[in-house]
């Protein structure tokens, strides 16, 4: 086998080129393997608290695995295996976990499957009830159906007529279950006997969303679909309170105190938490804003004033304080992804950074329709972190209510420099639509203080930063580039009006040793600059309007994403075509080099990543995905790439197989791509991923605009 062949070891001291041919019709397998899906926090179903002696966890979905927390400061102590469909409904009882998948509930201990239960279901499971020794599992259909655990025996079945939109199990009523009606009956059901116990007068005339115990016995809180939420006693059959949202805003969750505070808390479909007092029969406060897009589940702590809150679509979780006398709510602790797909993502490090930390062991840049901007960790989630624009939201507070519009317009693109990290400034960003690019701080995670401004006004469409971390360069959609100083935010040099380009520009890109600056534009052109100035050095004509520029600091080379669906190799200092890269049959979404300059990768809305030999010109890899990737990155190591995808808010971390085992690779002779299936957050193994060892890393996320001045 020649040397080129051999894989090596992350971390080896070389790596060994390959040949400038490639050979054809010989293929060693992927290039990429799934590794790990980062960001994910929370599907959006309810989740499932336990309490195992002074602590209390909380188990939440993340499409085809789970997630367990530590509520004391919810950090994450477990990740479960993968699983072969989505989980519909969860649930915990002791040490056991239980997950609806399909038709089945699985049943697991950690990481060790206990039991599979199945072949009574013939259509998804939507509910779990853990009762004592046993689970309670309700499908679409309504059939209802009790086991024993471990053993995975049936102890009951019934079908009530219906299909349960809610259900719980009333304190000491043994072996009876409380299910709620879409059409808003109410029933109470033996379980062994499999006999209807008592069906409630009150027709609620809306469908029963949600039920609760209270600290008392034998009344349940009933949420409704028409935002009344009710205090019913089981025993006499009787309402005790009535309380309504307001604007028939449905409930969602409901929630009682624990700690002899007569509080109930109610979470809604709007995302806002109602508290209401109930001695006083009033609501006590609201928090408006405390998820996007829905409450899907809400639990106090045992004996505590402390609220545990999870989004139906917002991807997070977050615990609540309450003050005792006006029962505000104040954010205490957070975890959360992005609350919409995330559309760019970009590693955060310096490729030629000296005395960097290991290899592949950088951050995550990334952003999202959810127009927040976000530092993500490949290895511990506890250092994910939103860096904060309190500074602007709080312009926009009193004009704007919803959470999302007072943020900052979607991120267009950005550059980030490890350099001058700890003295200034080290992220730039530009938006859709504005005139000013933003400075970021990743050192106290929030936005710098000063803005940079396109001269004159213009939408700004690109921008970069020098490899040296002191400068800022904008591209505007009128053609005009314009330099920063990133310490004081002043500006410092300009393109003059006659060398601007006609039309965007698209890409912009600085060159390792700081005496050239990098163009392309909407008027088919590559331009060379001199940085001190801004004076044009020369021009090349690309022959096609150009979206993107990449450009690898250690070569000479620049990767150009052309209209025409083709990604042009341009040599820099010949100025001349070096390969033309054709194949996609859609819009090009992204485009990035490898970490020795010598593959190119690209991806497209037809779904397809294509990796090019750039030496050879060979196509060494074509791969198909589910959902389209929106944005690609390569690690400076190359150890990893990194995806963003269509209908996912999770960040795809993909395994490059040269580097961790002996791969051939060898030109693609194959009609069709090779199918990827993304990567799960179950990490490599698929096993425990308890982060108790770690360090603290970054603090837990805080409230948007609480850490800054």
């Amino acid at each position: 086998e020649p040397d080129w062949a051999r894989g090596i070891r992350c971390g080896a001291s070389s790596r060994p080129q390959p040949p400038m041919s490639v050979p054809s019709a010989t293929k060693g397998g992927e290039l990429f393997v799934p590794y790990r899906a980062v960001g994910l926090v929370s599907a959006g179903l309810p989740v499932a608290v336990v309490q195992h002696g002074g602590e209390t966890f909380v188990t939440a979905s993340l499409g085809r695995t789970f997630q367990i927390y530590n509520c004391a400061k919810l950090r994450q102590v477990f990740v479960g295996p993968s699983l072969p469909a989505g989980i519909t409904a969860l649930g915990a009882h002791d040490d056991y976990t239980l997950v609806a998948c399909g038709t089945a509930v699985v049943v697991y201990k950690r990481a060790e499957l206990v039991a599979t239960l199945e072949g009574e279901h013939t259509a998804p499971v939507r509910h779990l009830l853990a009762m004592g020794s046993s689970v309670v599992s309700v499908d679409a259909t309504g059939l209802l159906v009790a086991w024993q655990l471990p053993s995975g025996e049936v102890a009951g079945r019934l079908h009530p007529g219906f299909a349960a939109s809610a259900l719980c199990h009333p304190a000491t009523y043994l072996n009876k279950v409380l299910l709620g009606a879409p059409d808003g009956r109410m029933q109470l059901w033996n379980l062994r006997s499999s006999k209807r116990v008592h069906e409630f007068e009150h027709g609620w005339r809306a469908a029963v969303t949600a039920f609760e115990q209270s600290p008392a016995l034998d009344v349940v809180g009933v949420g409704l679909a028409d935002g009344r939420l009710l205090l019913h006693n089981l025993k006499f059959d009787t309402t005790l309170l009535e309380l309504r949202h307001t604007h028939g805003d449905a409930v969602r969750c409901l929630a009682f105190r624990t700690d002899g505070q007569p509080w109930l808390v109610s979470g809604a479909a709007s995302g806002a938490l109602h508290v209401w007092h109930l001695e006083r029969r009033a609501r006590l406060s609201l928090e408006p804003c405390a998820h996007e897009g829905g409450v899907a589940s809400c639990h106090f702590l045992r004996g505590r004033p402390e609220l545990l809150t999870a989004g139906a679509a917002d991807n997070s979780l977050r615990m609540w304080s309450s003050d005792l006398h006006s029962g505000e709510l104040s954010a205490l602790r957070g975890r959360a992804g992005h609350a919409a797909p995330p559309t760019l993502v970009r590693f955060h490090d310096d490729e030629l950074h000296v005395g960097g930390g290991p290899g592949g062991q950088t951050h995550l840049l990334s952003a999202g329709g959810d127009r927040t901007l976000r530092r993500s960790s490949i290895w511990s989630a506890q250092q994910d972190c939103e860096l904060s624009q309190g500074r602007e939201t709080k312009r926009r507070s009193m004009h704007e209510t919803s959470v999302r519009e007072r943020r900052l317009p979607p991120v267009l693109a950005l550059a980030s420099s490890q350099r001058r990290e700890r003295d200034w400034a080290n992220v730039v960003t530009c938006h859709a639509g504005s005139p000013v690019a933003y400075s970021w701080d990743t050192t106290t995670k929030a936005l710098a203080p000063h803005t940079l401004a396109a001269r004159p006004a213009a939408p700004i469409t690109a921008v970069a930063i020098s490899a040296c971390g002191n400068f800022a360069f904008l591209g505007s959609a009128i053609g005009a580039i314009d330099k920063y100083n990133l310490q004081s935010g002043k500006p410092r040099a300009a393109a003059a009006a006659e060398e601007r380009h006609e039309g965007a520009v698209r890409g912009l890109a600085a060159a390792a040793d700081g005496r050239t600056l990098f163009s392309c534009g909407g008027d088919g052109t590559l331009r060379l600059w001199a940085p001190a100035a801004l004076k044009l050095q020369s021009t090349a004509d690309v022959g096609c309007a150009c979206g993107m520029l990449r450009h690898k600091r250690d070569s000479t080379l620049v990767a150009l994403a052309a209209d025409d669906l083709s990604v042009r190799v341009m040599d820099a200092v010949a100025l001349r075509l070096v390969r033309r890269l054709e194949g996609h049959t859609n819009t090009l979404t992204d485009v990035a080099w490898g970490a020795d300059a010598r593959w190119v990768l690209s991806s497209a809305l037809d779904c397809t990543l294509r990796v090019v030999d750039v030496p050879s010109g060979a196509l060494i890899g074509w791969y198909s995905f589910e959902y389209a990737a929106t944005s690609i990155t390569v690690s400076p190591g190359g150890e990893f790439l990194c995806t963003a995808h269509v209908d996912s808010q999770a960040i795809c971390v993909w395994a490059s197989r040269p580097l961790f085992e002996e791969v051939l690779i060898g030109a693609v002779t194959d009609t069709r791509p090779t199918p990827l299936q993304l990567p799960t957050a179950m990490g490599g193994d698929g096993g425990d991923e308890s982060e108790d060892e770690e360090g603290d890393g970054e603090e837990e996320e805080e409230e948007e605009g609480e850490d800054e001045d």
